[in-house]
């Protein structure tokens, strides 16, 4: 049997069906006259307020606020509907976050995440997101991000410097670039930018013919319809 004070120090820690076994403890015990009437009347009074507590944080917890002194659960970052996640990675990949010799290496998905990267690196010298942050912003899984950092890091692309800390969560990891080729071609992209040209690593590739017009054709437009009438030519020539 439980004493007072041990009874009294469970209900200040018992939830749900803990509490109520405290509670069929302090009865019985009331009735074995082990416990007084007085001690069972604010043993009684501390459970209900134990109860009252509990709701509250429950209600709180359904609201989205919490009472003073409860710690809420971090929110994990998460990308957007698949569609819109789909249509942003792909938008990052093809915005041209490296040299096409080192692109060829990686999945659209894993340009997408190396695309935050450079971009985080490029504003701060070192990227310090966590890996959620630069999963949700690449459209991608957090499994996905990991996997593309630790193959840059493999292939040598970046140097990766995680911050553990003991009995503590670990910090995020800093990334910094260090391929040369890399470099060069972030740093001839910002050139570009500051130029009003185009941003990361990209360039306009000239069409083999600056006559082009807006018909999205790559031939001159006074040059079209004579190499429609020459195509029917040859089609009849070969009939």
């Amino acid at each position: 049997m439980m004493t007072v004070e041990e009874m009294a120090e469970g209900i200040g820690r018992a939830h749900g069906a803990a509490l109520d076994a405290l509670t069929r403890a302090l009865w019985a015990g009331v009735a074995a006259g082990q416990i007084s009437d007085e001690d069972a009347g604010r043993l009684v009074e501390a459970i209900q307020a134990r109860r009252t507590a509990i709701q509250a944080v429950q209600a709180a917890a359904g609201r989205g606020s919490l009472p003073v002194g409860v710690i809420p659960k971090r929110k994990r970052q998460r990308p957007p509907e698949r569609s819109l996640a789909i249509e942003r990675r792909r938008r990052l990949a093809a915005s041209g976050p490296m040299p096409s010799a080192l692109a060829a290496r990686f999945t659209t998905g894993e340009l997408a995440v190396l695309r935050i990267v450079a971009d985080e690196f490029q504003a701060r010298q070192v990227c310090a997101l966590c890996l959620d942050a630069i999963a949700a912003r690449a459209g991608v899984s957090r499994t996905l991000a990991k996997g593309a950092l630790r193959q840059a890091r493999r292939l040598g692309m970046v140097e990766i410097h995680e911050r553990r800390r003991t009995g503590a969560k670990s910090l995020p990891n800093l990334v910094r670039v260090v391929d040369r080729e890399w470099l060069a071609w972030m740093k001839r992209g910002a050139s570009q930018a500051k130029s009003g040209t185009n941003g990361i690593g990209g360039r306009f590739a000239p069409t083999t013919d600056r006559r082009l017009v807006t018909t999205g054709t790559t031939r001159p437009a006074e040059n079209l319809q004579g190499a429609i009438e020459r195509g029917k030519a040859n089609c009849k020539g070969i009939a």
